[in-house]
């Protein structure tokens, strides 16, 4: 026999810190991906970019420099949209002895 299984009530898309964190760390020469996802119901579809340019969450790349300022994340379905700025610090090296943060939304330098 058949068992009903209710459906999920409709909700317009949401990230939260969790799901979409506003500030993440990421490190010259090593792999990383812009940790963003959203939810709602029915799924709705994101869409990042960095200067009016796609730049699609969770697909591994290599960092460079150039990798470091602010993402905006946007998130639609039928009900709505959410809209998370990232900010993306990129951390270095700059000799053997000194290292280093780019990033944040001027791209700014700062040594640690």
């Amino acid at each position: 026999y058949l068992v009903p299984i209710p459906a999920l009530p409709a909700a317009r898309p949401w990230m939260d810190d969790g799901s979409c964190p506003p500030s993440q760390n990421w490190t010259e020469g090593q792999d990383e991906t812009l940790r963003c996802s959203a939810r709602g119901n029915p799924p709705p579809h994101l869409e990042c970019t960095r200067d009016g340019e796609p730049f699609p969450a969770g697909v591994l790349r290599p960092v460079t420099r150039a990798h470091a300022g602010t993402y905006h994340c946007q998130a639609t379905n039928p009900l709505g949209t959410a809209v998370r700025s990232v900010t993306v610090w990129v951390h270095c090296e700059w000799g053997q002895r000194s290292g280093g943060v780019w990033g944040g939304p001027r791209g700014t330098v700062r040594a640690q």
